[in-house]
C-alpha cells in the first residue's frame, strides 16, 4: 500500500490525470496539506509543477501561476543547501521544461554540483558521476548549453576517457546546429571550437591498424562526425579537400571506406567549388566507365593499396553525371577546343544517337548538357552540342512510355521560347499520332508505352496551351481537350488490369486534368459551382478504382472545401492516412479554420470513416472524421510524444556513438519544439472548445507562449506569418493573417481586463508592454490598454487594395473588443466618473443587438432562399468559400453564429470586470448591480440559444437535391459535351447514385453533402 506520504501523493496525481479533473483539483489537494501544517521539498516541488500546468492567460505576469511557479523553483532549486532527493529533483526539471525554461535544468545541475564538490570532508576534488548527471539531465532536457558546459568539464577532468572527449565535439556541434539562423554568429565559437578539437583527433589518426593515441578518431562513426562538423562549419574547400584525399581520412582510407562513395561526392562537390575542373573531369569520366575511382600506386606508408571499390550504382548515378557535365562544360567555356571538352560532348551526344536503350541518367545528362551550351555562340554551334529542343524531342522519343518522363523533362522546356514550346507540343503530337491505340496488332507492352506517351503530351498540352497566365483558355480548347483525355482514359482501362490495390492506374491522371480544366471552367464563371461538383463526381469515380491516388484526395479535400462541404473534406482528409510529421505540413489543407466552419461535429459522419492503415501502425484513428476537436486532438499527439522520444533518441545516439544521426535528430527536435502548426492547432482547439462550452484544461504552455508573444514586440505579430497562414491556408482571401493576428491581440486585451478584475486591489499590470514595445505607465496618454485597442483598430482597417482581410461580422466582434478595451482605459481615468463608461456599455450592447439581429435575420434569408430555389440555382450556386459576397454564402451564416458566440464570452468577461474591479466600484455615480445583471442576463440567454442555433446551422449550411444529380449527370448550362457523355455512359446514374449513397448512408433520393445528415 505504501507509506501515507506515498498514497497522498497519489491522490495527487490521480488528481492531475483525471479525466474529469486537471491541475485546479490537484492544487486544492496540495494546498490542503500545506494548511495542515505539512513541509517537505518534494510538496513544494510538486506545487511548483501542478503550478506551471494552470492556465494563466487571465491574469497579469505578475500574479500568473507561471510566475508563482518560476518563484518557487528558483527558490527551491538555488538555496543553499539544495535538495537531495531525486524525485524531488526530477519535479523540478519537469516544471522548469513546462514552463519553458530549459535553460534553468542546466544551471539547476550546475549548482547541485559545485555544492556537493565544496561540501567538508570531501576528499576527491571532483565527482564523475555528480558531471554524468548533469550531462544526462540537460542531454534529456534538451538544454544544449548546459550539455555542452558539464560535456567540457567530463573530458578535462578525464582526459583518458576517449569517451567524453567525442561527446564534447558533438555537444559543441548542437550548439550550432540547434541555434536560430540570427544566433548563428554569436555561436560561431562553438562550431569553430568542435572544428578543433576534432580537426586535432583527426591529425592523430595512425597510418597503420595500430589504435595510435587515446583521443584520435578510430571509427567510421567518429570519421563522419568530423566531416559533419567540417561541413557545418563552413570550413575551407582546401583543408577540406586536403583531408579528402589524405590516407588516413580520405575516401579510399581505412576508416573511410564504409562511406566510401559519400566522401567521393564530398570530395567532388568541394573540387566543383575550388573551380578544379580537370580532376573533377577524371574522376567522373572514370566512375562512368569503370564504376570505380581508381586507387593511388601507394600510399604514404608504402604499402600497396586495397582494390578501390567498384559500384554499378554509381556508375550510372546522376550525381556522377552532373559532375561531369558541369566540369566539362566549365572547360569547354574557357577553351572550346579543350579535348576534355571535345571527349565529353561526344559521349554525351552519342547518347542521344544511338538506337539501342539508353539509361535514364544518361539523357538527362544531354539535356543538361544542352541547357548549359546553349546560351553560348562558342558552344551551341559545334556539331557535337545538340540544340535543346532537339534534345528535348529525342529524350521524349526514347522516354515517353516512363512515368517520370514529365517531371524529368518540364524542368527543360521551361528554358525553351514560347515559339519553341509550341514547335515541341507539335512534334510531340505528330510522334504519337504515328501509332494508333485501336490497332489490334499492338502488345500490351507496346499498348502501355502508347497510352503514357500520349498521357504525357496531354500533361504538356494543357500546361502549354490552357494552364497560360497570358491568356484564358477558351470553352471550345477546353471541350476538346477533354474530350480527348476522356478518349484515351477509356483505351486505357484495357491496360490498367491486374494491378495491385497499391498502384497507381495510368488513367488516374487523365482524370485528374479533366478535373484540372473543369476548375478552369469554374475559374471563368464566378458564382456557379457545377463544373467544381462534376470534378467531384469524377474524382470519385477515380477514386473507386484507384484507391490510394493521394493527388485525388487532395483535390477532393480542395473541392469539397470550395462548394462549402467542409465534413466531406474532413472526411477525404482522413482517407489520406496523414502520419506524424506529415500533419505538420499538410494540415493547412482543411485543420486551418474548423473552429469557425466546422466546431460541432456530425454523428451520421461517424459512418463515412473509411479504412486506412494508420490503426495498423499504432496511430489512433478518429471515430468520427467531422470531430474537429478529436481531430486537433490527434494532430498535438505528435509533438507531446516528440517532447518525450526525441531526447530518449538523441540520448541512445550518444550511448551508441552514433554521430552521424545526431544532426538530423537535433535539427527534428527543433523543427517539432517551434512548429507554428502545433501553436496553432491549440488555438483553434481552445476555440472549438468555448463554442462547445468547455473550458480548456491542459496544455497550457503553447497557448500562453502564444498569448505573450501577441503582446511582446512587433515581431510577434508575425506569429502567423504570410508562409505559416495565409499561403498555407489556401482557403480563399478572407483567410488572412489579420484574423489571426486581430483575436489574438483580442485575446490580450481581454486576459488583461480579466486580470485586472482579479488583481489585488486592482492595480492594473505595470510590466505589460504594448505592441510596439512602449513601457509607458497606465495614466500616460490613456496607458498600456489604450495602445492595445488602438493597434487592434489599426489592425482591422488594414485591408491590401483588391483583398478582404476581415469579414463584415469579424469586424463587428473586433470593434467590440475594442469597445471594451476602452471602457478599461476608462474607469481607471483619474476623474472617476462613469458617464463616459455608461456610454461605452450603451454602444457594446448596440454592437451585441445589431450581431444577433444579423444572425436572426440571416437565418431566415437563407430559409427563405432555399425554399423559393432548387436545381443548378439552389443554393449550391453560393456556397464558395472564395466568394467575396460573403453575405448571400450560406456558410457565412454559420460564421456569423460563431463570431456572435465569440462576443457573447467577451461581454460575460465584461461583467465580471465591472462587478469586481475595485477601480469600477469607485467610480461616480457607481454602475449597479442591477446593470450588470441586466446586461448578464441577456448575454446568458443568448448564448444557450445561439449554441442550439450554430449546430443548426452547421446541419443545413449545404442541401444537395436530385435535382442537382441530374445536373451534374447532364451538364446542363455546360458547353463540355464531351464530359456530358463520359458522365451518362462511364459513370452513369446507378454509380452517380452510389456515390450519393456512400456520402449520405442513406437509401432515399434526397441526400446531403455535409456529414449524412437525411432530409424528410
Amino acid at each position: 500500500m505504501g507509506s501515507p506520504f506515498e498514497r497522498r501523493n497519489q491522490q495527487v496525481w490521480e488528481a492531475l490525470n483525471a479525466p474529469g479533473g486537471g491541475p485546479k483539483q490537484a492544487l486544492q489537494l496540495v494546498n490542503r496539506r500545506l494548511k495542515k501544517g505539512e513541509k517537505g521539498d518534494h510538496l513544494t516541488a510538486m506545487r511548483a509543477f501542478i503550478l506551471a500546468q494552470m492556465p494563466s492567460a487571465g491574469a497579469t505576469s505578475a500574479s500568473s501561476p507561471l510566475a508563482e511557479a518560476l518563484a518557487l523553483c528558483n527558490g527551491l532549486a538555488f538555496r543553499t543547501p539544495p535538495p537531495k532527493e531525486t524525485e524531488t529533483i526530477r519535479l523540478l526539471e519537469m516544471a522548469y521544461i513546462q514552463l519553458g525554461k530549459k535553460a534553468e535544468i542546466g544551471r539547476l545541475h550546475e549548482h547541485l554540483y559545485k555544492t556537493r564538490i565544496a561540501t567538508p570532508g570531501r576528499t576527491k576534488p571532483v565527482d564523475e558521476s555528480g558531471l554524468q548527471e548533469w550531462y544526462s539531465s540537460c542531454m534529456k532536457a534538451c538544454d544544449w548549453v548546459g550539455m555542452q558546459k558539464a560535456a567540457m568539464m567530463l573530458q578535462k577532468q578525464f582526459p583518458n576517457n576517449r569517451g567524453y572527449y567525442f561527446r564534447a565535439i558533438a555537444a559543441c556541434f548542437i550548439m550550432v546546429v540547434a541555434c536560430d539562423d540570427d544566433q548563428r554568429s554569436n555561436m560561431a565559437l562553438f562550431g569553430t571550437l568542435a572544428s578543433r578539437m576534432i580537426s586535432k583527433a583527426a591529425s592523430e589518426i595512425s597510418q597503420t591498424k595500430e589504435l595510435g593515441p587515446i583521443r584520435s578518431i578510430r571509427t567510421a562513426a567518429e570519421l563522419q562526425l568530423f566531416y559533419e562538423v567540417l561541413s557545418f562549419t563552413k570550413t575551407e574547400d582546401t583543408e577540406l579537400v586536403r583531408y579528402l584525399e589524405s590516407p588516413t581520412t580520405g575516401f579510399q582510407s581505412r576508416l573511410g571506406s564504409d562511406n566510401y562513395w559519400e566522401l567521393w561526392w564530398l570530395l567532388v562537390d568541394a573540387k566543383l567549388r575550388l573551380r578544379e575542373f580537370k580532376d573533377v573531369d577524371e574522376h567522373c569520366r572514370s566512375v562512368l566507365s569503370t564504376g570505380s575511382v581508381g586507387a593511388n600506386d601507394s600510399r604514404a606508408d608504402g604499402t600497396v593499396p586495397d582494390q578501390p571499390k567498384v559500384s554499378l550504382v554509381w556508375k550510372d548515378d546522376w550525381k556522377v553525371w552532373s559532375g561531369y557535365v558541369t566540369s566539362a562544360f566549365e572547360l569547354g567555356l574557357r577553351d572550346p577546343e579543350d579535348p576534355l571538352f571535345t571527349k565529353a560532348a561526344t559521349l554525351i551526344t552519342e547518347n542521344l544517337k544511338t538506337d539501342g536503350p539508353v539509361s535514364r541518367n544518361a539523357l538527362l545528362a544531354a539535356l543538361q548538357f544542352a541547357t548549359l551550351c546553349n546560351p553560348h555562340a562558342a558552344l551551341n554551334c559545334r556539331e557535337d552540342v545538340p540544340t535543346l529542343l532537339a534534345a528535348c524531342l529525342t529524350f521524349f522519343q526514347k522516354q515517353g512510355g516512363k512515368s517520370s518522363c514529365y517531371d524529368d523533362l518540364r524542368p527543360y522546356v521551361v528554358q525553351l521560347s514560347i515559339d519553341q514550346r509550341k514547335e515541341l507540343l507539335d512534334k510531340l503530337t505528330d510522334h504519337c499520332s504515328t501509332s494508333s491505340l485501336e490497332s489490334p496488332d499492338m502488345s500490351l507492352k507496346e499498348l502501355t508505352d502508347a497510352v503514357r506517351e500520349r498521357v504525357t503530351r496531354l500533361k504538356f498540352r494543357f500546361w502549354i496551351e490552357i494552364d497560360n497566365q497570358e491568356r484564358a483558355p477558351t470553352i471550345e480548347g477546353l471541350d476538346d481537350f477533354m474530350q480527348e483525355c476522356l478518349a484515351v482514359y477509356t483505351i486505357s482501362l484495357k491496360v490498367d488490369v491486374d494491378l495491385l490495390v497499391t498502384d497507381m492506374r495510368i488513367g488516374d491522371e487523365l482524370l485528374l486534368l479533366v478535373a484540372k480544366g473543369l476548375m478552369c471552367v469554374y475559374a471563368s464563371r464566378t458564382h456557379d459551382t457545377l463544373p467544381i461538383r462534376i470534378a467531384i463526381v469524377l474524382l470519385e469515380h477515380l477514386l473507386s478504382k484507384s484507391k490510394h491516388n493521394f493527388t485525388a484526395l487532395l483535390l477532393l479535400v480542395r473541392l469539397y472545401s470550395i462548394i462549402g462541404a467542409l465534413s466531406c473534406a474532413t472526411v477525404e482528409y482522413q482517407r489520406l492516412g496523414i502520419k506524424q510529421i506529415q500533419n505538420d505540413s499538410l494540415s493547412h489543407h482543411i485543420l486551418t479554420r474548423l473552429a469557425t466552419l466546422l466546431p460541432f461535429s456530425i454523428s451520421a459522419a461517424a459512418k463515412l470513416l473509411h479504412h486506412t492503415d494508420m490503426a495498423d501502425v499504432g496511430l489512433h484513428v478518429p471515430a468520427n472524421p467531422t470531430d474537429s476537436l478529436e481531430m486537433y486532438d490527434i494532430s498535438l499527439r505528435l509533438y507531446k510524444n516528440a517532447n518525450r522520444t526525441n531526447p530518449e533518441m538523441i540520448s541512445l545516439a550518444f550511448k551508441n556513438d552514433a554521430y552521424g544521426q545526431i544532426k538530423d535528430m537535433v535539427l527534428f527536435e527543433k523543427r517539432v519544439s517551434t512548429s507554428i502548426s502545433a501553436c496553432h492547432f491549440e488555438i483553434e482547439r481552445r476555440r472549438v472548445l468555448r463554442f462547445r462550452g468547455g473550458v480548456a484544461e491542459g496544455s497550457g504552455a503553447l497557448w500562453d507562449r502564444a498569448l505573450t508573444a501577441s503582446t511582446s514586440d512587433n515581431r510577434s505579430f508575425d506569429l502567423f506569418g504570410e508562409d505559416g497562414w495565409h499561403t498555407g491556408c489556401n482557403m480563399g482571401p478572407r483567410v488572412g493573417v489579420q484574423w489571426a493576428r486581430g483575436f489574438l491581440l483580442a485575446e490580450s486585451i481581454m486576459a488583461t481586463l480579466v486580470a485586472q478584475s482579479q488583481g489585488a486591489g486592482g492595480s492594473p499590470p505595470r510590466d505589460m508592454p504594448s505592441p510596439s514595445g512602449a513601457n509607458g505607465g497606465v495614466g500616460e496618454a490613456g496607458g498600456k490598454h489604450m495602445s492595445l485597442a488602438s493597434r487592434l483598430r489599426e489592425v482591422t482597417h488594414q485591408e491590401e487594395e483588391g483583398e478582404y482581410e476581415f469579414t463584415g461580422v469579424e469586424k463587428q466582434v473586433l470593434e467590440v473588443v475594442c469597445l471594451i478595451g476602452d471602457i478599461q482605459v476608462e474607469s481607471e481615468n483619474a476623474t472617476r466618473t462613469s458617464s463616459k463608461v455608461k456610454t461605452l456599455l450603451a454602444d457594446v450592447m448596440g454592437n451585441f443587438q445589431a450581431l444577433r439581429g444579423g444572425v436572426q435575420a440571416s437565418s431566415k434569408a437563407i430559409a427563405e432562399d432555399a425554399s423559393a430555389t432548387s436545381g443548378v440555382d439552389s443554393m449550391m450556386s453560393g456556397l464558395s468559400l472564395d466568394d467575396h459576397r460573403w453575405d448571400l454564402a450560406p456558410w457565412y451564416c454559420v460564421h456569423r453564429v460563431y463570431m456572435f458566440l465569440e462576443v457573447c464570452k467577451y461581454i460575460l468577461q465584461l461583467c465580471d470586470f465591472l462587478d469586481k474591479s475595485p477601480v469600477v466600484k469607485a467610480l461616480k455615480p457607481p454602475i449597479t448591480k442591477p446593470q450588470i445583471t441586466e446586461i448578464r442576463n441577456a448575454i446568458g440567454s443568448s448564448s444557450k440559444s445561439v449554441i442550439q442555433l450554430a449546430k443548426d446551422e452547421a446541419k443545413d449550411a449545404v442541401l444537395v437535391t436530385e435535382a442537382d444529380i441530374d445536373a451534374v449527370l447532364s451538364c446542363k448550362g455546360l458547353e463540355l459535351a464531351s464530359v456530358a457523355e463520359f458522365l451518362n455512359g462511364s459513370v452513369g446514374r446507378e454509380r452517380a447514385e452510389n456515390y450519393m449513397d456512400k456520402i449520405a448512408r442513406s437509401r432515399s433520393s434526397t441526400w446531403a453533402a455535409v456529414g449524412g445528415v437525411k432530409f424528410s
